[in-house]
């Protein structure tokens, strides 16, 4: 199985030392609303937060039932699609997009995240998916990661998603992964 290391903190880089992990203890680059637009560098991610916002109308998010993944084709795999189950909560990936999948090393599709292999990408990914189904905020995330001895830089864009317009009941996860390059010692 793949090393998959994200860098998310100091507490993180502490467990994966516990684990006998190496850790680059680079904090992510996080913009919530409305500093996302402002901060979005790629531009299939800015196209795709326009397109969700044009899509929302007037609602402070759009459904499901609001878009077409036939109109953002430059984006299929690399797109997570995350349900949110309520009592209790928990996350059930119903799509792991391909080019995400290749990265990773694992399938999540049809699982829930809370079965994630890795548990310090588990903990990471869960605390993500809690803030955002409570916040119903779009949330901008750059990072490093650490795969097989290999960085890399990832941007990706989550997006709420509400049926009735006040419970989140999917999330939408855009990752695009910078070049893949030797880990710096």
């Amino acid at each position: 199985m793949a090393a998959f290391m994200p860098q998310a903190s100091t507490t993180d880089a502490m467990a994966d030392a516990a684990a006998g992990l190496t850790s680059r203890d680079v904090a992510p680059q996080a913009s919530l609303a409305p500093d996302v637009a402002t901060n979005i560098r790629d531009q299939r991610l800015r196209r795709f937060y326009d397109y969700w916002i044009e899509r929302r109308g007037e609602q402070r998010m759009p459904s499901r039932r609001d878009i077409d993944p036939l109109d953002f084709p430059y984006l299929l795999g690399k797109l997570m699609l995350v349900d949110v189950l309520a009592n209790p909560q928990r996350f059930r990936v119903r799509l792991h997009g391909t080019e995400v999948v290749a990265r990773m090393h694992y399938d999540m599709t049809g699982k829930f995240l809370d079965e994630v292999p890795r548990p310090e990408w588990r903990t990471y990914i869960l605390d993500r998916c809690r803030g955002l189904a409570a916040s119903g905020e779009p949330l901008l995330l750059t990072n490093d990661l650490l795969l097989d001895g290999w960085s890399s830089r990832y941007e990706a864009l989550w997006l709420p998603f509400s049926d009735d317009g006040v419970s989140i009941n999917l999330l939408v996860c855009a990752m695009i992964y910078g070049e893949l390059g030797p880990a710096a010692a």
